[in-house]
């Protein structure tokens, strides 16, 4: 038995209806509608172009008179050569809004070439003598009027986007000369939206007007991707009307007819052209005003305006024959094609879904039967490999949930280990013996950024007064808290070896230990190992105490005044060594205040720039007359408020104390 195969099948139904329809539409008149068709084509787009081109005409030439009136004007002319003259300024504004309101789009400009001033109105800039700008020949914006100058011509049109007025206009710019001396530039200049919607409206289907300048290049069409707006005088084929066309013949000849429509001002020219593939017709006729041809693209093969009355009792008779086939197609499609190919989708979606106990049977010996089969293997396949794939997918599932729990434990084990480490870094913090020995004279601001932190504050007190300050070390979180255990250990040292009267030696001595307990090859290049210390001495008795600091300052105020002690400029541990100098500063009656750069570099506000100096002394200055308590919940609040959503940057350490010489705790 011979085989039918589906491409057979399909390949047969195809091929008798094509032939069929072919002879029908062969017998019926294929020439006559054709030959109508592209004689209705050619009359319409002959009138067609006429008719743009007198739409065009109008508006344009009453658009050029204006102007021409306006820049020739004796007001306009006594006015540019007086501008400063009150009396002419008065007259020209009078006889420009005259003309101003007769303009189409109610826009004019004008530009005195001596002063180089661009005065510009429409309907949204009010008519004024003060000028809109200064023309400048530097700027690129500007360089139309500096080639406009040289022009010889009565006028000049184009098309341009003004960077300046951020406006689209048709601008028509007029010399303004006085006894042929060239003195302004004056015109108007129309929308390039209503110009186009005006030339394009009522489009027949199949039928393309567009205009062309004396080049070629295209300067409106409905596809704007084809302007010379978009493509500005590039030369190429791209952006004019040759780069439409399909061959070089096409060209030539519409070549030739544009210098025809050229010769034979105001008549249309028709041309063929090869164009998308098919035969068109282009029409032309030339608008000498502006140097343009006017032009009519018609697409024979998708153009409506055949009478189809001519045709009709023909083609109802095609259209009833084409059903009765198409009918007859569809029923075999259906029962050939279809129905397997329906039951194999029904059965692929079954798969698709997740049931894989699929089996298609389909009987047949083409091309799907054959599919069938190789879809039951398919099937078979698919459930195979989905049996071996969900048996792995557990095998993995259970491996990353005991890889989870690891996971979970280590973290456990690291956050037990941190909240650990943040009771061993408290514990060093002063606090009972600040309060002890200093109460109310003192009032302290500690906020780590994450859980332990690298601030600190100390207080050591011997025979001859007591030592305080404050310690901010390179690093935030675990690395910071490391840090602060050794700078801890170093002050310690120092303190036992030296006392605590001399802050200034002290800070140098603390940075000769600190830099001795490190490995300074590695902490040089991989490690930052510097810290910020400010330290003050209050001695037992006399009314002066003693600061000094690594770049941390301390501020003062008495409630009135303010001041500011400078610390040294280079941190301990920094690469380079720093010079630490004492100040000796009076007790009574001043509160004072340190703070580590967290409180004066966090982020916040309106603009998300750093709290800075200059907000932290003003907030010294508001509440220096308060209780130290009340000062630091006046702090906090402030700085909560300006941080705002903002996260904490770093860790903060604020430091306020104040002593009388009669203090009992001194």
């Amino acid at each position: 038995m011979a085989r039918w195969g589906l491409r057979g099948k399909s390949l047969f139904a195809l091929a008798s209806t094509c032939l069929f329809a072919l002879l029908i539409i062969t017998v019926i008149g294929w020439s006559f509608v054709q030959k109508g068709q592209e004689l209705s084509a050619a009359n319409y787009a002959n009138s067609f172009t006429q008719l743009n081109y007198q739409r065009i005409l109008t508006p344009v030439s009453r658009e050029v008179a204006l102007a021409e009136r306006f820049a020739n004007s004796m007001v306009v002319k006594a006015w540019l050569k007086r501008p400063d003259d009150p009396v002419l300024a008065n007259a020209w504004l009078e006889e420009t809004q005259g003309y101003l309101d007769a303009f189409q789009n109610h826009a004019m400009f004008i530009v005195n070439d001596a002063t180089e001033q661009y005065y510009f109105a429409d309907q949204d800039n009010r008519l004024s003598l003060t000028p809109t700008y200064r023309l400048n020949a530097q700027k690129t914006a500007d360089t139309w009027y500096f080639s406009a100058r040289q022009a010889k011509a009565p006028f000049d049109i184009n098309v341009n986007y003004d960077e300046v007025l951020k406006v689209m206009k048709v601008w028509i710019n007029v010399p303004v000369r006085e006894q042929e001396q060239f003195i302004g530039l004056a015109g108007t200049g129309f929308s390039l939206d209503l110009f186009v919607a005006q030339f394009l409206e009522n489009q027949a289907q199949g039928v393309t007007p567009f205009i062309i300048n004396a080049n070629g290049d295209i300067e409106i069409h409905p596809n704007e991707k084809l302007t010379s707006y978009n493509v500005r005088r590039d030369r190429s084929m791209e952006g004019s009307v040759y780069g439409l066309l399909d061959d070089v013949p096409s060209q030539h000849r519409v070549k030739a007819a544009l210098a025809s429509a050229r010769n034979i001002d105001g008549n249309v020219v028709t041309v063929r052209v090869q164009q998308d593939g098919h035969k068109q017709l282009m029409s032309f006729v030339y608008f000498p005003l502006l140097d343009w041809f006017v032009v009519t693209n018609v697409d024979l093969e998708n153009v409506s305006i055949f009478d189809s009355s001519l045709v009709l009792p023909a083609v109802s008779v095609f259209v009833l024959l084409l059903i009765l086939l198409l009918i007859v197609f569809g029923f075999a499609v259906e029962r050939l094609l279809i129905m397997p190919i329906r039951q194999l989708q029904q059965s692929a979606k079954t798969i698709a879904n997740g049931s894989y106990d699929v089996s298609f049977h389909v009987g047949g010996n083409d091309e799907i039967g054959d599919l069938s089969q190789t879809f039951n293997k398919m099937a078979q396949q698919v459930r195979n490999h989905t049996k071996e794939l969900e048996e792995r997918v557990q095998e993995r599932t259970a491996k990353l949930e005991e890889s989870h729990e690891k996971i979970l434990e280590a973290q456990r084990k690291i956050g037990a280990s941190i909240d650990y480490a943040s009771l061993i870094q408290k514990s060093i913090l002063p606090d009972r013996q600040m309060r002890h020995f200093l109460g109310d004279d003192h009032s302290v601001i500690w906020r780590p950024r994450d859980v332990v932190g690298g601030d600190f504050y100390v207080f050591h007190s011997t025979d001859d007064g007591f030592l305080l300050g404050i310690v901010d070390c390179a690093g935030h979180g675990v690395p910071g808290a490391l840090m602060t255990m050794l700078v801890r250990a170093a002050i310690d040292y120092s303190i036992v070896r030296i006392g605590i009267s001399d802050p200034a030696a002290l800070l140098k001595l603390i940075d000769e230990t600190l830099r001795s307990m490190l490995n300074e090859e590695v902490s040089a290049n991989k490690v930052a190992t510097n810290a910020d210390v400010g330290l003050v001495f209050v001695p037992k008795s006399g009314n002066l105490m003693r600061f000094s600091g690594a770049k941390i300052a301390l501020y003062g105020s008495n409630g009135e005044d303010f001041v500011k002690y400078h610390a040294g400029r280079r941190a301990l541990g920094d690469r380079r060594l720093g010079e630490y100098d004492n100040t000796d500063l009076p007790m009574s009656g001043w509160t004072y205040y340190m703070a580590t750069d967290g409180f004066l570099d966090q982020s916040g506000g309106e603009k998300n720039f750093g709290f800075g100096n200059q907000r932290f002394e003003t907030l010294i200055k508001d509440n220096a007359a308060l209780s130290l308590k009340e000062q630091a919940e006046s702090f906090e609040s402030a700085l909560d408020q300006y941080m705002g959503g903002q996260p904490q940057r770093d860790d903060i350490t604020l430091l306020l104390f104040r002593f009388d010489v009669n203090n009992t705790h001194l």
